[in-house]
């Protein structure tokens, strides 16, 4: 299956191709904009494999697998996927478009300015991002049995934050599921540096828990506003997260409510036994600490902070 670099103006399907939003290992996403009759016009999320990658037939595949599973999950907190189709032997993704940043950028801003996220904000993005994974944990097909999702790349380039305050996450490329054929072989490491489980990055068998690691690396980070797991290079850096190493959040995070220290120790256990053994679990914790600091977690936490960073497409 041939794949050509379409620049922006080029088509796919009924989509018309403007600016691109980004690119992975895998997959490239574009604005992609639909007309129809009397003005009427949509933007959405238009994603497309990798020039590079297009006759790689395992790549094919896990970009169906990928379509597959999203199209099974309807949720609030997750991007849904609204078409799936293949336009001159090309296969594309479209997705709904959220207008807003990654968490990845806003991590960016905030260290950039030397600053924190507020607590609220903190809490909210996790909760909301824990919603999600409960709804992917918990998905079962249309006979009732359990698709034991895991997404295995909960990471802040695969978060984004609306205008509105609304958490979304993003990227089922290399989801795991009993829904898909198994597509990574003996060995072979799959997620992304800095955000993975310890059983991840020696290649076990994954379960739930693993992405429940990864949401508190992410937690940690938006709180002390710099990387739990830095290094060298890659070998330092899988060290300490298969070591489960957190002096980071030791060294910097003393001044962090004592109940909130004790839910990031938690959830990034090295032993996935003694983690939170459910995103519902992590959830409730989230929400509960936060009550007791007296928030309320929900989109009021986010959108003024989000206006007032002025990092927000105009």
């Amino acid at each position: 299956m041939a794949l050509s670099g379409s620049p922006p103006g080029n088509r796919l399907g009924p989509y018309e191709l403007g600016e691109r939003l980004g690119n992975g290992g895998m997959a490239e996403v574009y604005v992609g904009r639909r007309a129809g009759p009397h003005g009427f016009q949509k933007r959405f999320a238009i994603k497309r494999i990798l020039p590079q990658l297009a006759l790689d037939s395992r790549f094919l595949e896990m970009f169906c697998d990928e379509a597959r599973i999203c199209a099974a999950l309807s949720h609030p907190n997750i991007v849904q996927v609204v078409d799936f189709g293949e336009h001159d032997g090309e296969l594309f993704m479209a997705m709904e478009y959220v207008e807003g940043v990654s968490l990845a950028r806003l991590l960016r801003a905030v260290a950039a300015r030397g600053q924190r996220f507020p607590l609220g904000a903190a809490l909210t993005i996790a909760s909301e991002v824990l919603r999600g994974l409960r709804f992917a944990h918990e998905a079962r097909d249309e006979r009732g049995r359990p698709l034991n999702i895991v997404h295995r790349d909960v990471s802040p380039g695969n978060i984004l934050i609306g205008r509105a305050g609304e958490v979304k996450l993003t990227d089922f490329g290399i989801v795991l599921s009993a829904f898909v054929d198994r597509r990574t072989y003996p060995g072979e490491l799959k997620g992304k540096m800095g955000y993975m489980s310890p059983e991840q990055v020696i290649g076990e068998e994954l379960d739930a828990r693993s992405d429940l690691f990864t949401v508190g690396i992410v937690l940690a980070e938006m709180l002390l506003a710099r990387p739990l797991f830095p290094g060298r290079n890659e070998l330092d850096m899988l060290t300490r997260m298969y070591e489960a190493d957190l002096r980071v959040l030791d060294r910097y995070g003393g001044d962090l409510p004592a109940p909130l220290t004790a839910i990031l120790h938690t959830a990034l256990a090295r032993d996935r036994e003694r983690r939170f053994q459910t995103a519902r679990d992590f959830g409730d914790a989230v929400r509960g600490v936060a009550g007791d600091l007296g928030m309320t977690l929900n989109e009021a936490q986010l959108a003024p902070w989000l206006d007032g960073l002025s990092i927000l497409p105009s």
